[in-house]
């Protein structure tokens, strides 16, 4: 399907809603601004929402209480009622980030269905637009049912090296990409459909979508090449767009 997606669509093939519905993003090029995008989808769909982190991420800026704990499972319920809220374990001032807790944590505080929608940031990138996992990454809650891998759109039909993507060394190895080469759409598939590629580490059942963020709506990414993606890999969807544009997403396929 490539027509402009309404936000009620987006998520109707994970079928019924379940409490809490725990997403979580991967990859590089809008982790973040992809969690704010969906927090207000769901905020406005009147869910209640937490943002957190398996790693570090930068402090939400928009208005919303944000908590800071050592584990966010001793807190009363009360402090999930808000339509937005963010919890993380500390302030780290010298990156100016901060840190969040283990997969594990979070998988007990899904457990206790305080809130409604539960969005993770489970990966690092060091503000990089394209990135592969390195043995310790990505750090995926267990009861997420849905993983977004994010890439860079906007590096298309540039170079790619060790100066624009982080962790060069696996990401060559995985893609066959040499220092120079040319990102193109056949290197991200090769990204998108590798066992340890952008979704490595899925719990079993878990809904894969690729977002190929910071795109725009363009001629050249049709159907037939995304939909090879979908027929000969394991990913759900494929959304395109630019998530801090309107519409956010101005194509989806679904296999």
């Amino acid at each position: 399907m490539g027509n402009i997606p309404q936000r009620e669509t987006l998520f109707c093939d994970l079928g019924a809603f379940v409490r809490p519905l725990v997403i979580s993003a991967v990859g590089a090029g809008g982790k973040t601004s992809t969690l704010f995008w969906l927090a207000d989808l769901f905020r406005q769909a009147g869910r209640r929402v937490l943002i957190t982190t398996t790693t570090h991420m930068f402090m939400p800026a928009e208005t919303c209480p944000v908590m800071l704990c050592r584990d966010p499972t001793q807190l009363p319920s009360a402090c999930f009622q808000h339509p937005l809220a963010a919890c993380f374990s500390r302030w780290l001032p010298d990156p100016g980030k901060v840190r969040g807790f283990s997969p594990q944590i979070i998988d007990a505080l899904a457990a206790r269905a305080d809130c409604d929608v539960i969005l993770v940031e489970a990966d690092g990138a060091h503000g990089f637009g394209i990135k592969a996992p390195d043995e310790h990454e990505p750090c995926i809650p267990q009861a997420s049912h849905c993983v977004i891998a994010v890439t860079g759109g906007e590096m298309l039909g540039q170079p790619v090296g060790p100066g624009n993507v982080h962790r060069w060394p696996v990401f060559s190895r995985i893609t066959g990409a040499a220092p120079e080469d040319v990102l193109d759409l056949p290197m991200l598939f090769r990204l998108i459909n590798h066992p340890l590629g952008a979704f490595k580490g899925v719990p079993p059942g878990c809904r894969r979508i690729w977002l190929l963020n910071q795109i725009s709506q363009n001629e050249k990414f049709s159907a037939p090449p995304f939909s090879a993606v979908l027929e000969h890999g394991e990913t759900d969807a494929i959304w395109l767009g630019a998530v801090q544009e309107t519409p956010a997403i101005t194509r989806r396929f679904v296999r």
